[in-house]
């Protein structure tokens, strides 16, 4: 009897050693989720406080480039300093709109780079071609200057903040920010952009050649043309097919543009939450009249910048995307690599004729090739049946107007936008001159040069193709 209570008290000893063996595994793997948890919270304001940083040197960067500019006297001094401006606003955009603010919270500042940047673009080609800035380009010069002053001012105050011991919460602002702005709560978080976006309420309109210029915003949009409005409802329905059935949670609708102020694109603006997640990680907006995408951006944070996809793989992924969501027959143009993703932009190739002015650019991310962002400004605004003129001039006598000392590469025929808008068809001839690749263009009736275009490449961009 004794021997059998000594064999029950070990017994009891050994289980409670047991159960006390797993409760100990349990808090220690529990202990390890958290610490886990953490790490990644960790994780995520890092890479939020180093987009934040990267953005304010991008930006500081700007206003010193445009002051520099503003030192030269001759085309080939500028040239240089409006590429880095292209480059240092890109920049800066892509990393301002990684921070976890509401799309509409910094939407004026990431249309001041978009428009910095293209512009300086613009310039840039005007400068290869040899012509000198005139009294509007400088006037549009100081306007840029100045806003960039403006941003990199804001920013450096925020900056500043951080600098003085004020941490910035990215957590907060993602889950709490918008609804205290929403609110009317005065009371900003560290980090806020409230005051960024009253400073640029009054940015003068910004006319030149290019895909964000301010003129073609004021255009009448040829897509939209006498389309039928559609509900609210109906672009639920666009954007669960544009986003795909299948990968949709929810929708919500955030907001809608007044039709009564002149010289917008009335849309409807939702967000989208997807099955595997939580939270909202899509913005889009939908046009009130014809119910088309104008611009989509998936914000979701990867953890992973990896380029697994090659530039290939990725035009193709951006091909099938495009001709899913009826836009056949795209051609890729230039692209951008930035930070394991591409922009690409695709012209429409009709009779085997590309349209430049009917850009849409897609962007895919590196590493799986899912489509991120989206925007269609140009196709929605140009598109429409194009009456092409009649070729007056054949490729022989095109090529004539061009130096014997270009090596033509190839050849094809493209209807371009002039600076008016005005619409040309011409031969483009892609080749070589000095070791370098250039696009000149013929006019396919009258014969005149009307564009000579550098092709500037670099380790991650290709500005056309």
């Amino acid at each position: 009897m004794e021997e059998k209570d000594n064999r029950l008290s070990q017994w009891k000893r050994l289980s409670g050693g047991s159960f006390l063996i797993a409760l100990g595994l349990l808090l220690g793997f529990g202990i390890y989720q958290y610490k886990q948890k953490l790490n990644y919270r960790q994780y995520l304001q890092n890479r939020f406080q180093e987009s934040f940083y990267e953005a304010t040197t991008y930006v500081d960067n700007m206003e010193n480039l445009f002051t520099k500019v503003r030192l030269t006297k001759s085309p080939d001094q500028s040239a240089p300093l409006f590429a880095q401006i292209w480059r240092e606003a890109s920049s800066a955009q892509d990393n301002l709109a990684e921070l976890p603010y509401d799309h509409n919270t910094i939407s004026k500042a990431l249309k001041f780079l978009s428009q910095a940047s293209d512009f300086s673009f613009s310039m840039t080609n005007k400068a290869i071609e040899g012509f000198e800035l005139d009294e509007e380009d400088w006037k549009k010069v100081d306007q840029l200057k100045k806003y960039a002053k403006i941003l990199s001012d804001e920013l450096n105050k925020i900056k500043q903040e951080v600098n003085d011991g004020k941490r910035i919460d990215w957590e907060e602002i993602e889950s709490e920010g918008e609804k205290r702005l929403a609110k009317g709560n005065t009371k900003a978080i560290t980090g806020s952009f409230s005051e960024i976006s009253k400073q640029f309420e009054d940015i003068p309109t910004l006319i030149y050649d290019g895909p964000f210029s301010d003129h073609i915003e004021r255009m009448e949009p040829r897509m939209t043309r006498n389309k039928k409005k559609i509900s609210k409802e109906e672009g639920k329905k666009v954007v669960e097919e544009f986003i795909g059935k299948d990968k949709v949670k929810s929708i919500k609708q955030t907001g809608e543009t007044d039709t009564k102020v002149e010289h917008t694109i009335p849309v409807y603006s939702y967000q989208v939450v997807l099955r595997d997640q939580d939270e909202p990680t899509i913005s889009i907006d939908v046009t009130q009249h014809g119910g088309l995408v104008l611009w989509m951006l998936n914000y979701t944070e990867k953890e992973s910048t990896e380029e697994k996809l090659s530039l290939e793989e990725a035009r193709k992924k951006a091909e099938k995307f495009l001709e899913e969501r009826n836009y056949p027959n795209m051609k890729a143009s230039y692209y951008e690599k930035v930070d394991g993703t591409v922009v690409i932009n695709f012209a429409p190739y009709e009779n085997k004729v590309i349209m430049y002015p009917d850009l849409i650019k897609v962007k895919v991310a590196m590493d799986d090739g899912e489509i991120i962002g989206f925007e269609s400004l140009g196709y929605i605004m140009m598109h429409h049946d194009r009456k092409l003129p009649e070729i007056k001039i054949t490729e022989e006598e095109a090529r004539d107007k061009i130096t014997k000392d270009f090596k033509v590469q190839q050849v094809n025929m493209a209807v371009i936008p002039l600076e008016s808008k005005r619409e040309v068809l011409c031969y483009e001839f892609k080749g070589e001159f000095d070791n370098q690749l250039f696009l000149i263009y013929i006019n396919a009736e009258s014969g005149k040069q009307e564009k000579i275009l550098q092709i500037l490449q670099s380790k991650n961009a290709v500005l056309t193709k």
